[in-house]
């Protein structure tokens, strides 16, 4: 039976977004796995998901978390400070590189696509998970971010959602429709290889859901997953396998051994 039969999901209606998402991981972990989830923040899912988050961790070699600022995550030991559109990794480090709500902050995709397909080995994969601008919530957000002050901005975001000020990022949706998505993974050199639209579960407004209903059904997709690969370039000789043992230490960069760093990180 393959890895995925045991993945330990709930099947509840709140959930499918980030299950959804952690299915497709699953299908690409190993115990080889040298995993990279970018923009990783304090966390790899959504709330109230440890037990799924802790099974997928428990299924690679080693993953380590970036973020601009994020100094601390719950299931991710070895964290590092850094940008998409300069990875501090070196070519073909990677098996497998994960995005979960970050392509819609990006300025620059096609540069940080480009960032992604060079750390990939060949045949490492990329996932993401992001909004989908041809939805009306999201739509609504873009216009807002352009039209009125971002203080207001943030009034609406918080009657949405329990997110703090902290866990709120200006968002610019420039890859962001799954056509637009598609073009620019290509263009940076990876191929497709699965493209899911997932369908809006509940209205933002849960107070007054009715008035949504319609929106709903005019535009049904609100989040875009997304699963592309390196291709292997068949100029490439067999990479080296570098063995690395497991992290045991606290939540640090450090805690994995610098001779085996050496061969995963670029230089300075």
């Amino acid at each position: 039976m393959s890895q995925a039969s045991f993945i330990p999901l709930t099947g509840a209606k709140w959930a499918a977004r980030s299950e959804a998402y952690a299915s497709l991981i699953s299908e690409h972990l190993a115990p080889s796995t040298v995993w990279l989830d970018a923009g990783c923040g304090s966390r790899l899912l959504e709330d109230d998901m440890d037990t799924l988050e802790k099974w997928l961790v428990g299924r690679c070699k080693l993953i380590f978390g970036m973020d601009p600022l994020s100094t601390w995550n719950r299931n991710i030991r070895s964290l590092l400070q850094g940008s998409l559109y300069k990875l501090p990794f070196a070519d073909s480090s990677l098996d497998l590189i994960t995005c979960h709500m970050v392509i819609e902050h990006l300025d620059r995709p096609r540069s940080a696509f480009a960032e992604v397909c060079r750390c990939l080995r060949p045949n490492g994969v990329f996932i993401a998970i992001t909004p989908n601008m041809i939805n009306y919530g999201i739509f609504a957000n873009a216009v807002a971010t352009k039209l009125i002050p971002e203080k207001w901005r943030l009034r609406i975001v918080h009657a949405l959602d329990s997110r703090t000020d902290e866990d709120i990022f200006p968002v610019r949706y420039k890859a962001n429709t799954m056509r637009g998505l598609r073009h620019l993974l290509r263009s940076a050199g990876l191929r497709i290889h699965r493209a899911i639209g997932l369908r809006q579960q509940q209205a933002y407004w849960r107070r007054h859901p009715s008035f949504e209903r319609a929106f709903m059904w005019l535009t049904p997709i609100q989040v875009l997953l997304i699963c592309a690969h390196k291709p292997a370039s068949k100029t490439l000789s067999r990479l080296t396998q570098i063995p690395i043992t497991k992290v045991q230490a606290p939540y640090s960069i450090s805690s994995v051994p610098e001779a085996h760093l050496e061969h995963l990180l670029a230089p300075r």
